[in-house]
């Protein structure tokens, strides 16, 4: 039923769409291998401050066991059970420190950051699919609600406040409006969500700048991108019989 529906889709699409619609975003993925969406810069490690290693805190540098004092055994001549009778500090093997797990031994941090450019093409294809999935799932829902509510049919005018069943009537008896309501509404879904989406996994990599700049343009791609979808899904709709 649900591939029924999404082929459906693609086929009330014109012929111009999709191609629009596939140089668009195959731009945008292209731009991601041949443009500097990206930069990276080095930073001392805060942790190990550019040495690379750590003071152990259990010897205190000396790699001596504290337990025993180096000699291996303890009161009676006991053999020392923390060192095994080696002398050797227990926690650092008697180095004295150990490698920086932080830096792991580099001594400084390698961040990777996105430029504006990045932020604009990583957020403009997250908002193009986050547009069209909504769309589709939005088609899907109203035509399920359709086939539940056929009697909208007989129905001449609905009002829209509070009214469940308008975005149903809409896409029964005036498709073109639905069609316009839905492409408004999820494009400034699209655009909040792809926002939210964009900074949850790269909060770290992108600054505020970027993620300003990245989302202006985003929202001009995305308004474009559904433009597009409009005009040419409306054609489409009028051209059938």
């Amino acid at each position: 039923m649900i591939c029924q529906i999404a082929l459906e889709v693609a086929l009330r699409s014109s012929n111009l769409f999709p191609l629009m619609a596939f140089l668009l975003v195959a731009g945008l993925f292209v731009s991601l291998f041949i443009l500097p969406i990206g930069y990276t810069y080095d930073e001392t490690c805060p942790r190990c401050l550019s040495k690379g290693t750590l003071t152990c805190e259990t010897c205190h540098g000396s790699g001596i066991c504290p337990v025993c004092g180096g000699d291996g055994k303890i009161v009676l001549g006991g053999w020392c059970s923390a060192c095994n009778g080696g002398g050797k500090c227990y926690t650092c093997g008697g180095l004295g420190s150990y490698t920086c797990t932080q830096c792991w031994g580099r001594g400084f941090l390698t961040h990777w950051m996105y430029t504006a450019l990045g932020s604009t093409v990583a957020l403009s294809i997250i908002n193009v699919f986050v547009f069209l999935g909504l769309f589709t799932l939005a088609y899907i829902g109203s035509s399920f609600s359709l086939s539940f509510n056929e009697w909208v049919y007989q129905v001449e005018d609905m009002g829209f406040w509070f009214n469940r069943s308008f975005m149903t009537w809409l896409f029964a008896k005036h498709p073109e409006r639905w069609v316009k309501w839905q492409t408004a509404g999820n494009s400034i879904l699209a655009i909040y969500l792809g926002v939210i989406l964009f900074v949850m996994f790269s909060l770290k990599q992108v600054t505020g700048d970027s993620l300003v700049i990245g989302t202006l343009f985003g929202i001009m791609i995305v308004g474009l991108f559904s433009s597009l979808f409009y005009r040419t899904y409306t054609s489409r709709i009028e051209a059938s019989p």
